[in-house]
């Protein structure tokens, strides 16, 4: 692992990882993680290069022995198991249908092809960073979160899940599986767009948005904006805004100016905070038009 020394000097950090688990059943694995020191590896690509998740860490207990990586439908939900990674998102089919396939374009553009064979899509949430790419599109899709602990389990909006940068409601619990609902699903139309300074870099911006669009009319509209804000941020007044109104260029631009008064966002090295609030009204109207079918949407997945 790298860090910079005051100097602006790349220094090798070693991890200091005392004991390593390898848990076969859930039963054993939130046993261990319910020890203060420990925490959950799988694809690792978060955990492993950024310091401030190993702070306090001695163990790890790996979790791709626990049979979850499943993408199965129960419950009228389509439940995404803890160890599915990124590629194996964006190229299932039935997640490709989600609302015109939003859930599985932002799981192809997150970051590299090594990267997205390794990462999972619930590291994806549990790193709880506001720049992460696929949880504005899960926040569209209204998901739940499923943690399991050693009393319980417990079924959490994820809307209710981050509460900060790198900071959730999860307390040395197992994110066992998301579950995306699937009623009215076939009625729900979306959009994704991701601003970046490459292809395979972090968002700048994101936006995702989900809108059931009835006799030309919006019945039903989410719209989350991601990296310009402490957490992913449903842009509540914006979807109000929505509510009611015609589906057409001119509602949309209102929604989205609407969209950059709600962002919060902050300057670092990969833009400042008055670009980021100017580019969250663009990635917000381009997901809105793609929602209502007023531009095309893309197949981000055929090169996932």
């Amino acid at each position: 692992m790298m860090q910079i020394d005051k100097e602006g000097c790349p220094v090798l950090i070693m991890l200091n990882i005392t004991a390593y688990h390898c848990p076969t059943t859930i039963s054993e694995a939130v046993t261990l993680l319910a020890e203060e020191g420990r925490t959950v590896i799988a694809g690792g690509t978060d955990l492993l290069v950024n310091p401030r998740y190993m702070v306090g860490v001695r163990e790890v207990v790996d979790i791709r022995k626990l049979g979850l990586d499943y993408i199965r439908q129960e419950y009228d939900c389509l439940c995404i198991g803890a160890g599915v990674t990124m590629r194996v998102a964006a190229q299932h089919p039935q997640i490709q249908q989600l609302a015109d396939g939003i859930l599985a374009r932002s799981a192809a553009v997150c970051g590299s092809p090594n990267i997205r064979n390794t990462a999972t899509l619930v590291g994806n949430i549990t790193s709880a960073l506001p720049s992460a790419d696929t949880p504005p599109s899960l926040l569209a899709l209204d998901t739940q979160v499923v943690l399991a602990g050693i009393q319980r389990e417990r079924v959490v909006p994820l809307v209710n899940f981050f509460v900060g940068p790198a900071k959730s409601v999860r307390e040395r619990e197992l994110l066992r599986e998301v579950r995306i609902p699937l009623h009215d699903i076939s009625n729900k139309h979306g959009g994704f767009f991701k601003l970046g300074r490459t292809a395979e870099d972090i968002s700048v911006v994101n936006a995702a948005a989900a809108l059931v669009i009835n006799d030309g009319i919006i019945t039903t509209a989410r719209l989350v904006m991601g990296a310009v804000a402490p957490v992913p941020l449903r842009a509540l007044q914006a979807e109000e805004a929505l509510l009611g109104q015609p589906a057409r260029e001119e509602t949309f631009q209102k929604a989205a100016v609407i969209a950059r008064e709600e962002v919060r966002p902050i300057s670092d090295q990969r833009a400042s905070s008055d670009y980021r609030r100017r580019m969250s009204e663009v990635a917000a109207l381009r997901a809105l038009r793609q929602a209502a079918g007023l531009s095309p949407r893309g197949e981000e997945w055929r090169h996932a």
